[in-house]
């Protein structure tokens, strides 16, 4: 019996294939994905702004505090972001990528590249145009 896959079949399966091969890739550089995320979003950030802290990379990012911790204690451990002690308040830090973390950002910006090439392989310009729009779409009405 041929049964109807639905979109809920389709999408859990890329989420899982996208996060193995991405996570496949990353471990040659000792990241998982969720790390590569982070520190990516703190250069983008870091780009714009002197300083910002964990809460706005937990809204960013849609993680729980304790999540968002670990990965910067990580991040920290491996020496590819630092922290420094705010000087109007103690227990706020300031983030920022070091040099190290800047140059790993390009490499994984070629994994997550080589995937979204994969994802879209077969699509001409115009449905790959109209795939991102669905995809837009789709990822506002998750973050209501």
């Amino acid at each position: 019996m041929n049964e109807e896959k639905t979109c809920s079949y389709f999408i859990r399966n890329i989420a899982h294939t996208i996060k193995c091969l991405q996570d496949k890739c990353l471990v040659h550089y000792g990241l998982t994905n969720q790390q590569a995320r982070l520190l990516g979003e703190i250069i983008k950030l870091s780009r714009t702004k002197k300083v910002f802290g964990r809460k706005e990379l937990e809204n960013r990012l849609n993680l729980k505090g304790p999540s968002v911790t670990s990965l910067l204690h990580g991040l920290e451990k491996k020496k590819l972001i630092e922290t420094e002690s705010n000087n109007n308040d103690a227990r706020r830090k300031t983030l920022k990528p070091t040099e190290e973390g800047k140059k790993l950002i390009k490499q994984m910006d070629l994994v997550f590249e080589a995937t979204e090439n994969q994802l879209t392989d077969r699509l001409e310009e115009d449905e790959i145009k109209k795939f991102k729009e669905y995809l837009e779409v789709a990822y506002e009405n998750m973050k209501e």
